[in-house]
């Protein structure tokens, strides 16, 4: 088979999955063109948090876009790799709005790592300041940063199940390895399993309210009342396109925007 053989069977996929899902991929598709739409809202001063507050969530609508142009031609393993990374960095958005000294070490290990880069080429990176980077690193991880934003069954609940299954497809792991277009056997994930493209099409459902919602909490001053009001309806509107799931608007913090109440 040649490559043209393999790219009809993506696009078979792609159009397959249009007919068989027409809402959630119009959902998906209005919701994202209007996540894009709100970057030049934002005017923050260089280096400052909400500068980099605004460059994830530009990030997260790329990542967004690119897993559901994934998911739409079956490549399901690649999109749960894209919406691993938008969840880590809504938590760190969280993270990095909530808790200044999170914020701070971020911009330490951002130098630090910018230094790296240019010391390795000329050799003089040292054993000692991969320590530095690696135990600053460590001091302010993913995981602490989940359990100061989440009480301990939350956590376990988002760490244990949600970004477990996420991280299983971005790690060498034979879970859903054949659900994927083509699949080992020749054929394409609609033939063997048409509901994992729905599921992860749900999956990135979930992501883009959370991302609204996040924008939301990170930008809500910044805008007017009257974009706040369209933002919250696109989320709610997405967010009533799927089941209950827990919502990563930390809890403990009293922020201001939340969407549909979420069962756990």
């Amino acid at each position: 088979m040649d490559y043209d053989g393999l790219r009809e069977r993506y696009e078979k996929v792609y159009s397959g999955s249009a007919k068989a899902f027409p809402e959630e991929c119009a959902i998906i598709e209005r919701a994202l063109a209007f996540s894009f739409s709100l970057g030049p809202l934002l005017r923050a001063r260089p280096d400052s948090k909400e500068e980099y507050l605004a460059a994830f969530f530009y990030r997260n609508c790329v990542y967004l876009s690119a897993a559901y142009h994934m998911a739409r031609m079956g490549m399901l393993d690649p999109a749960g790799n894209n919406l691993r990374t938008v969840f880590e960095t809504i938590i760190w958005q969280y993270a990095y709005l909530l808790d200044d000294k999170q914020f701070e070490a971020f911009k330490k290990i951002r130098l630090m790592e910018a230094a790296k880069f240019s010391a390795l080429k000329s050799g003089e990176w040292s054993n000692t300041k991969e320590r530095a980077l690696e135990n600053l690193r460590r001091k302010f991880n993913l995981q602490k940063s989940m359990k100061k934003l989440y009480r301990k069954e939350f956590y376990s609940l988002l760490f244990s199940s949600q970004y477990w299954v996420l991280s299983h497809k971005s790690h060498t792991s034979t879970f859903g390895i054949n659900h994927n277009t083509p699949t080992m056997e020749g054929g394409t994930t609609f033939d063997k399993r048409p509901e994992e493209v729905l599921d992860n099409l749900k999956g990135i459902l979930y992501f883009c309210s959370e991302n609204l919602v996040c924008f939301l909490n990170c930008f809500g001053a910044m805008v007017g009342q009257a974009q706040i009001d369209r933002i919250l309806a696109q989320a709610n509107e997405v967010n009533l396109a799927i089941p209950p799931a827990a919502s990563l608007v930390p809890e403990s913090e009293d922020l201001p925007f939340r969407v549909r109440a979420r069962k756990i």
